[in-house]
């Protein structure tokens, strides 16, 4: 049962991809995919997380639709943050995703 939920989840976002590619619509706005927007190594700007999973002043994760996106750096100070944007300032060292 859990399988069958699984491949039809997979299946509603490959239709979902199909339709932004024909209609040519921004995929982040039907997939509800993260924009990430990085400003050099001191600030960046995440659309579209669907919470904050841990805060510290060396790593902030993030949920996402794509995974997790953690975030490493110095002084890492959350700004803005609102239920769909957040803006995270500091010296940011290093950003990866963990699907």
């Amino acid at each position: 049962m859990r399988r069958n939920k699984k491949i039809n989840n997979m299946k509603k976002e490959n239709i979902r991809e199909q339709l932004t590619e024909a209609l040519d619509i921004p995929k982040e706005v039907i997939i509800d995919l993260p924009v990430i927007t990085l400003t050099g190594n001191k600030e960046i700007n995440v659309e579209n997380f669907n919470g904050l999973l841990e805060y510290t002043r060396q790593k902030i994760r993030l949920n996402t639709r794509s995974g997790i996106l953690v975030i490493d750096g110095i002084e890492l100070e959350a700004k803005n943050m609102t239920a769909e944007r957040i803006c995270i300032k500091g010296n940011i060292l290093h950003i990866t995703f963990v699907v």
